[in-house]
């Protein structure tokens, strides 16, 4: 990515898309409201895109924007047809217009959900990380402790499994394919809860794909295969609402659900197979290490991956490798659950043990 100077003034520019939140929107703006950024830069740009809302959202925005003295709102209502109205397009509207209303070369566009609160240091957090060199960067997602207990501890059981394979999947990541410039310790997060992007890469990517679902993660996609670095900051942290009717099709509420229902048939909880974990991480790792071998090297090994050379002949140079991560061993989001999540936790650290002995040992 094109490098700038290190003391750039960064400016930032929030970007929710919005539909029928008249009960949670507010304690999203008053979260904005309170941010350590706005008490030293005195005022925090928002751009609301209220998608459809037939709740009331609007007046509760702006009766809560009246009351509050750091926000510099934009409330945009749209009525889109219905395919369309989903939030691929709201969250592309908001994040459209935040960029436009960035100054070349320093904006900042970061979004989140309108029912997500962040913690106070959310974009004084992120802007660290750009300070460090990020381009892209996903914050930790961690849900509304209140709305977890209500669901029962079955469901927390099932939670705090799921949380500690994903951590426990991603360990194995940095061990496997590490990334100078994402390095453990770190979490796996990178979705629209809580994601920001440079101003001047998401314009050069074309935007947000417009997509019904995993719009965010799409983006993701495109900003890594040209080139961007994507981190994960420990201290960027968005805590999300444990709802299970949500407007997403999807999205976390539906996830909430399906654990709810599994729970309530007595089925186990399953993951995706770890060895399948490991066998996509060694393969991201051999494709990004493709790039750096010169060009029989490089046929051989593509042939011995299954993949074709002359493929190569498209990848950018000074990315190579992590142009062809996103097209030939991209993640796999949606990845079949097989595994009892017990067995998998134990098989994984196993894994994790073998390599970290090995690091030492080297």
């Amino acid at each position: 990515m094109t490098d700038l100077p290190a003391a750039v003034s960064w400016q930032p520019v929030v970007a929710v898309p919005v539909r029928n939140e008249a009960r949670r929107i507010a304690a999203l703006l008053r979260a904005l409201d309170g941010q350590s950024w706005a008490r030293t830069a005195g005022t925090v740009p928002v751009v609301l895109v209220l998608n459809n809302c037939t709740d009331g959202t609007r007046a509760v925005c702006e009766k809560t924007l009246s009351a509050l003295g750091r926000l510099r709102a934009e409330v945009i209502d749209v009525d889109l047809p219905t395919a369309s109205a989903h939030v691929g397009t709201a969250r592309r509207m908001a994040m459209d217009r935040a960029a436009d209303l960035c100054a070349p070369g320093s904006g900042i566009v970061l979004t989140t959900d309108a029912d997500a609160v962040p913690d106070q240091d959310w974009i004084a957090a992120s802007v660290r990380a750009f300070a460090r060199g990020a381009d892209l960067v996903g914050g930790k997602l961690t849900g509304n402790r209140e709305e977890e207990d209500r669901l029962g501890p079955a469901f927390n059981a099932r939670a705090g499994a799921a949380a500690a394979y994903a951590t426990h999947c991603d360990r194995l990541a940095a061990l496997i394919d590490p990334l100078e410039h994402d390095p453990w310790p770190r979490h796996a997060d990178h979705t629209g809860g809580s994601l920001a992007i440079r101003a001047d890469l998401y314009r050069a990517l074309g935007g947000l794909p417009p997509l019904p679902r995993r719009e965010d993660l799409a983006l993701v996609n495109l900003a890594r295969a040209a080139g961007a670095k994507l981190v994960h900051p420990l201290d960027v942290r968005v805590e999300v609402s444990a709802r299970l009717i949500g407007r997403a099709q999807g999205g976390m509420a539906d996830c909430l659900k399906a654990w709810m229902r599994a729970e309530s048939e007595g089925r186990p909880h399953l993951v995706e197979a770890p060895a399948r974990v490991e066998r996509r991480l060694t393969r991201r790792r051999a494709v990004r290490d493709l790039a750096a071998l010169a060009a029989p090297a490089r046929d051989a090994a593509a042939r011995a991956l299954g993949l074709d050379p002359q493929a190569f002949n498209e990848a950018p140079r000074d990315h190579a490798g992590a142009w062809a991560v996103e097209r030939f061993a991209p993640d796999e989001p949606d990845a079949e659950a097989l595994v009892p999540v017990g067995e998998a936790i134990a098989t994984i650290l196993g894994m994790i043990a073998v390599r970290e002995g090995a690091m030492r040992a080297a």
